[in-house]
């Protein structure tokens, strides 16, 4: 009888240890979902955004040689203020000009992006990406041309 009362008080501790244990781990699950979830609320924290009337932009036909601009008019939809850090063209014969001051709430501004076309000819597309505190980290307005060959003048 001994032995019986022996072994369930052992059988109970085992139990009683186990699920101890489980609990534990299951402590420690929550900590790891609290953690992601920390993680996540701060990739969710308030960022500016653009609101661009328009993000493409065609200049037609022009000659070669031809230098044309377009200015892209935004505003700052976003709970913050909007910080452009850089903008980046994919070629030399484009070049964006853009204030540099942060952008509050509600306020509005412009990227003027001026087109070179000495050397192009043909359709051309350029995209110009603008990197910000947005929820992407960037994003991009993209312009077009057709160039027509410097010794062939455009139709009219």
């Amino acid at each position: 009888m001994k032995i019986l009362k022996t072994l369930s008080v052992f059988i109970i501790s085992a139990v009683l240890f186990i699920s101890c244990g489980e609990k534990k781990e299951s402590n420690s699950q929550s900590a790891e979902k609290g953690s992601t979830a920390q993680a996540s609320n701060e990739n969710a924290a308030p960022k500016a955004k653009f609101d661009f009337e328009e993000t493409e932009f065609d200049f037609g036909d022009i000659n070669e040689g031809d230098v044309v601009t377009h200015v892209f008019k935004y505003k700052n939809v976003g709970e913050v203020p909007l910080q452009i850090t850089n903008v980046q063209v994919s070629c030399g014969c484009t070049a964006p000009n853009w204030d540099k001051t942060p952008l509050a709430p509600g306020e509005s501004s412009e990227l003027q992006v001026t087109f070179n076309s000495r050397g192009k000819r043909g359709k051309q597309i350029k995209k110009i990406t603008i990197l910000a505190n947005v929820e992407d980290g960037m994003d991009a307005v993209v312009i077009k041309t057709k160039v027509a060959p410097k010794d062939q003048p455009q139709a009219m």
